[in-house]
């Protein structure tokens, strides 16, 4: 029986024998008094019983997480009962891994709750609503920051309720934390004649990436990622792998007339597009060092907009850009229209004169 079964029952049979010390034989007893007993005992089996079944709601029995799983033949025997978030994260992380689930989104994960198990390195049965949101607003972040984060600690509770940490079947504190409010903010986007003057200036690799970037909408971490076997000039399309995407879901990009001029003269190249993160870096420096303004995620907003005022089809760009058609249409409907994408999709290469 549980310790807390236990302490229970000592204390409640204390008190029977209590009342019960020094009572005469059955025939001298008043059988008012016997009755009184009869109850008492009855309320006690009852009560005992009562507390049995929510001890053990509350407190799932190690062999039921040990059956689960959860536990490694070689780790020690932990005290359930304690849950401490640091040991339910550390087998969440194992799971998603065994899970391949992208490297992107383990990052991510990792460095949302690895923040918040050092604010709450407890009992996750011991975590309120009200404590976790006076965290989330303490934080010096965006709302769009803070609502990511808030989907990482929800993925932590429903892990821990699946496997038992938590009651099952019931909602966690976690479902209750209040969205943070995102207006998204105002998206910026380049002018066609802006991008051109920065290619045409541009040293070769940093070219390439401002050119991958502004004329397929790929994001900059599946960009830095991409391999040459992974571009097909054959069928002009581009594979972003379920590995490399930050959706951790397979999409093709099409090869558009005008990046194709862009990627000629690598069509015989092999292994990766770029070797560090520094690459990135160095091309968005060079353009924000060319007098543009050059506003946050300008290549990747300028496609969306460029692109569905090209096509007037929300679902298609968004299966190109790993997006929502909903997200496409509240942020980039409307702010170019089909002559400024014309002129976007028509930047080229400058030839160069050999002299």
């Amino acid at each position: 029986m549980s310790e807390t079964k236990t302490t229970f029952s000592v204390r409640n049979q204390s008190r029977m024998d209590t009342l019960m010390r020094g009572a005469a034989p059955p025939e001298a007893v008043d059988p008012t008094r016997l009755q009184s007993l009869d109850l008492l005992r009855a309320i006690k089996i009852l009560l005992e019983r009562a507390i049995e079944e929510n001890a053990d709601k509350r407190f799932p029995s190690y062999e039921k997480i040990e059956s689960a799983g959860l536990r490694s033949e070689t780790e020690p025997q932990l005290d359930l009962r304690s849950r401490q978030t640091r040991l339910i994260l550390e087998k969440l992380l194992k799971a998603k891994e065994a899970d391949r689930l992208s490297p992107r989104y383990l990052q991510t994960l990792r460095s949302h709750l690895t923040r918040f198990v050092a604010a709450f390195d407890t009992n996750i049965g011991f975590i309120t609503v009200a404590d976790m949101e006076n965290w989330l607003r303490a934080q010096p972040i965006q709302p769009r920051s803070r609502n990511n984060i808030r989907g990482s600690i929800v993925t932590l509770f429903h892990f821990a309720r699946k496997y038992g940490y938590l009651q099952k079947g019931e909602a966690t504190e976690a479902d209750e934390l209040a969205m943070a409010k995102d207006s998204g903010g105002k998206i910026g986007i380049l002018k066609p004649e802006k991008l051109a003057s920065v290619l045409n200036e541009a040293p070769e690799r940093v070219r390439l990436f401002l050119a991958l970037g502004a004329f397929t909408g790929m994001r900059s971490s599946e960009i830095l990622r991409l391999e040459w076997g992974e571009v097909n000039f054959e069928r002009r399309f581009i594979t972003v792998a379920a590995d490399k995407a930050k959706t951790a879901t397979r999409r093709l990009v099409p090869i558009l007339p005008n990046l194709m001029l862009w990627l000629a003269p690598y069509q015989a190249a092999t292994g990766l597009l770029f070797k560090t993160r520094r690459d990135a870096d160095r091309a968005i420096a060079f353009a924000k060092g060319c007098q543009v303004n050059w506003p946050n995620n300008a290549m990747r907003h300028s496609y969306a907009t460029y692109r569905l005022a090209a096509t007037a089809d929300a679902a298609r760009v968004a299966l190109e850009m790993g997006n929502s058609p909903q997200k496409l249409m509240r942020n980039y409907r409307e702010l170019a229209d089909e002559k400024d994408a014309a002129a976007w999709f028509s930047i080229c290469p400058r030839v160069r004169s050999k002299g």
